[in-house]
């Protein structure tokens, strides 16, 4: 499949300029479904955004309901949201994480597939591709308010399915945002356990995309950089939530790590993170990152430039110890700190087989070797 390097017009702006640079970008008398939750719409002062967007002549109806790791049936929660109001949206604004990217940008390429919602319609609509037919779609407007996910940036959106026990995805290039405006201001005073979730999310994205089967040296290059910015920012965004350089390097770094794997894909940790999600309710960012050093460990033969990854960490005492260190007084990262025995181990492993992810690790594992990664984590 062609894939363009980055189609998304990305901005990184002071706060002051985020309004005056999404009206530069939207058409006249745009119908506008604005995606915020309603912390973050109170936190951010969005009252005055959406008046300011309303003057202009835009039509902006708001849809809070937002929750991490977006089902199926939000999805449909959603697209029922608008067929009882028949607003047929033709922008859709996400100011959130990488769950409510992904929500809008599975309703942009989803309602007006399906006039009649339903959760099945949903899971065929996704299983068969249907979305990746030529059709209309909402151009979807990405604010990011964490630093972690690269949803931004990338043609893809997560979705899961909990009746069926497994994660969906929207995949295809009408999946790029129109445009991306990043305003580190607006990450500012994140919890700690949203900050290292989303940064280490950001890590694994870097990592991940360094060692993968469909790295390229661009690819690689952009993972570096990710991964130098994160190693020196998240330690102090943990220290300081309010420390606007760090937030802004956490910016560019999962920007940079969103560009990276846009163009490779994850590989093993991400494969092995959904069932610890699923299954455990993991948050994401702390799943992948749970078994990025035995993986690492693992690839490295497989892999001899990855001598340059490690390298980032060296003065750090290794990445292991770099990882240890950043998480230990906020989350510990070992299964048994969620809760998980040797017991749950065999149906996360039964479950970590993802195509497309843990065949683009660059060395083939088996479920043995999965489950002996899992053990060294517990």
């Amino acid at each position: 499949m062609y894939l363009p390097f980055c189609p998304v017009d990305v901005r990184v702006l002071n706060a002051a300029d985020a309004l005056p640079a999404l009206r530069e970008r939207l058409s006249p008398s745009e119908k506008i479904l604005l995606l915020a939750s309603r912390s973050r719409y109170a936190a951010l002062g969005l009252e005055a955004f959406v008046a300011a967007l309303r003057e202009d002549g835009h039509t902006v109806t708001h849809y809070p309901e937002i929750t991490p790791n977006p089902t199926i049936d939000d999805v449909v929660a959603l697209l029922d949201f608008l067929r009882r109001r028949a607003f047929a949206p033709t922008t859709i604004l996400a100011i959130g994480g990488g769950s409510c990217i992904d929500l809008g940008k599975a309703a942009g390429a989803l309602y007006p597939l399906l006039p009649v919602p339903t959760a099945d319609a949903v899971r065929k609509a996704l299983q068969t591709r249907a979305y990746a037919q030529p059709h209309d779609r909402a151009a979807v407007f990405a604010m990011p308010t964490t630093a972690g996910t690269g949803s931004e940036v990338t043609p893809w959106a997560t979705l899961w399915d909990p009746q069926e026990g497994r994660k969906l995805s929207l995949d295809d290039t009408g999946g790029f945002p129109k445009a991306a405006l990043i305003v580190p201001e607006w990450t500012c005073g994140l919890p700690v356990e949203i900050t290292l979730s989303t940064g280490l999310d950001a890590l694994s994205h870097a990592m991940e995309a360094f060692w993968a089967v469909r790295r390229e040296p661009l690819s690689q290059e952009l993972a570096l950089a990710a991964a130098v910015k994160v190693r020196d920012a998240l330690p102090a965004a943990l220290q300081n939530p309010l420390d606007l350089d760090a937030r802004r390097e956490m910016a560019l770094g999962s920007l940079l790590a969103g560009l990276a794997f846009s163009r490779t894909r994850t590989t093993a940790c991400h494969s092995i993170s959904y069932p610890l999600t699923l299954l455990f309710g993991i948050p994401h960012g702390f799943a992948v990152a749970l078994t990025l050093s035995s993986v690492l460990k693992r690839n490295e033969a497989a892999v001899p430039e990855i001598t340059r990854l490690t390298a980032v960490f060296s003065g750090q005492g290794g990445f292991e110890n770099w990882l240890t260190r950043v998480s230990r007084s906020v989350q510990p990262l070992r299964l048994s700190a969620f809760g998980l025995t040797d017991t749950d181990l065999p149906a996360v492993r039964d479950r970590a087989f993802t195509p497309g992810h843990m065949d683009n690790n660059p060395v083939p594992f088996t479920p043995d070797e999965v489950l002996a990664i899992l053990r060294e984590n517990l």
